[in-house]
Parts: structure tokens; C-alpha cells; sequence
């Protein structure tokens, strides 16, 4: 693990660009793919977003497999989707029962400000009443969700690539994950900043494209969809290169058996 400096963030999010250019087609089948699956199994009541999310880390892993591949110019093939299930599947699936039960903390912990209102959204896509806009208590969970969650996303975010890759338990892979994380805040600072405003700019374009089909809703829905189909697999990409970057490649750890 290094310290990387602060522009280091503005190159993780170049070399996902590039990966993404490396093979843009098969990036788009991929990241479709996995939203039909997710919608799939999040359309099974209870269940299906409690294995959606117990999975998550193995989908990481599974991307991180391709963007290995395509950098290394190895063939990747569609059902390389399911690459993260075949090592340390165990310690991955580990990974995601640990962050589901921290996802839920955060949202019981965001319920202290409005009573609920954020959690029944997220989790039972119940609107928000008016009343909970107006007097400012939907914004004071989205602070403390979002307080509460930065440890947590500080922790997972190298944690599955580490537990596969780097053969780590699932409590040291987080341990490492968050230090990590943390010991690079300058990097993850612009990294987050770049993300921001390339989020703005995508909402800027999908409302000029909105206004281009008169506000209608199909169209909004469709300009959405494309630009984020397009983006998610530069953000992918950029998972993989502050991995390689914090993390330098390390062959025989990467040779661990599972």
C-alpha cells in the first residue's frame, strides 16, 4: 500500500476511459447485463435485494477480472459477468452479508433525523411526503446517511479486490481497505470532486436532450439510461486503476490459491 498524490484521482478516472475505449461494445452488453440481472433479482420480493446486495462484491471482482483482462490484452467474453464467483467465494459473499448489515445501520442511523422517510424510500420506493421536504428533515438523513456511509464505503472499496486478488480474510481486507482509503484522501478528494461534476454534466445534458422531446418522459428515461450506460464502465475501470495504483501488482499474492 502507498501514499498516492491528490492528481492521482484525475488519472484513475483517465485510465477507466481508456479501458472503457479498449473494448467499448463489450463494456456496453457487460454493464447492460448486469443491470437486467440486478432488476431481476431485485424484482423477487425480499429476497431478491438481499442477494443482490450479498453479491455485490463478487460483481465487483467480476469487473475488476475484465478490466485486468482487457489490460493485459487478454480476450474477455461475455460470461466473464461471472468471473469474481470463481475465487474466494466464500470471503466475497462474507463481504457482502458484512455490507448489507452496515447499509442497514446507515439507514436506521439516517431514520433519527426524519423518522424513516429516506429509509421506506430506498428500500420501499415510498415517495416522500411534502411535509418531510418542507421542514428540512428528508435533507438532515441524506447528511447523516451520507456521514455515516463514507466510513462504510471507505472500508469496501478495495476490500473485495483484496480478499481475491491479495488472498485477505474479509476483517483484514476492510481493515486494509479503510487505511487505505483514508491515508489517500487527497487522491479520493479529486477523484469524488470529478465524479460530481461529471454527474452535473450528464444531468445538464439529459435535460437539454428532456427538452429536445418537449419533457417527454420516455425520452428523459432513455437519455438516462445511455449516458449512464456509457459512464458506468469508465467508473468501473477507475475502481481498477486507484487499485493498481495504491496497491502495486503483486503476481504472487495474486497467485494464491482460494
Amino acid at each position: 500500500m502507498r501514499i498516492v498524490p491528490g492528481r492521482n484521482g484525475a488519472a484513475w478516472l483517465a485510465k477507466g476511459l481508456a479501458i472503457f475505449r479498449a473494448n467499448p461494445a463489450l463494456w456496453l452488453v457487460l454493464v447492460f447485463g448486469y443491470w437486467l440481472l440486478i432488476a431481476l433479482l431485485n424484482s423477487i420480493p425480499i429476497a431478491g435485494p438481499v442477494i443482490a446486495t450479498v453479491s455485490l462484491p463478487a460483481f465487483s471482482m467480476s469487473f475488476m477480472e475484465i478490466c485486468d483482462d482487457l489490460e493485459q490484452r487478454r480476450r474477455v467474453v461475455p460470461l466473464a459477468l461471472f468471473a469474481g464467483f470463481r475465487k474466494r467465494l466464500s470471503t466475497l459473499v462474507t463481504l457482502g452479508g458484512l455490507y448489507l448489515v452496515a447499509i442497514a445501520l446507515v439507514l436506521w442511523m439516517s431514520s433519527l433525523a426524519d423518522s424513516g422517510t429516506l429509509m421506506n424510500w430506498i428500500l420501499w420506493g415510498r415517495s416522500p411526503p411534502a411535509e418531510a421536504i418542507r421542514d428540512g428533515s428528508l435533507s438532515r438523513a441524506l447528511m447523516l446517511a451520507g456521514l455515516a456511509a463514507t466510513p462504510v464505503l471507505s472500508a469496501f472499496w478495495f476490500a473485495p479486490v483484496l480478499a481475491s486478488w491479495q488472498a485477505m480474510a474479509a476483517p483484514k481486507s476492510l481493515f486494509y481497505s479503510f487505511f487505505a482509503t483514508w491515508r489517500n484522501w487527497r487522491a479520493f478528494i479529486v477523484y469524488g470532486a470529478l465524479l460530481a461534476l461529471l454527474g452535473i454534466a450528464m444531468s445538464v445534458a439529459v435535460a437539454v436532450i428532456s427538452l429536445a422531446f418537449r419533457g417527454h418522459p420516455d425520452g428523459a428515461r432513455a437519455a438516462m439510461m445511455l449516458a449512464t450506460l456509457a459512464i458506468m464502465p469508465t467508473i468501473f475501470g477507475s475502481f481498477y486503476a486507484s487499485y493498481r495504483d495504491i496497491f502495486p501488482q503483486q503476481d504472487a499474492a495474486e497467485a494464491v490459491s482460494p
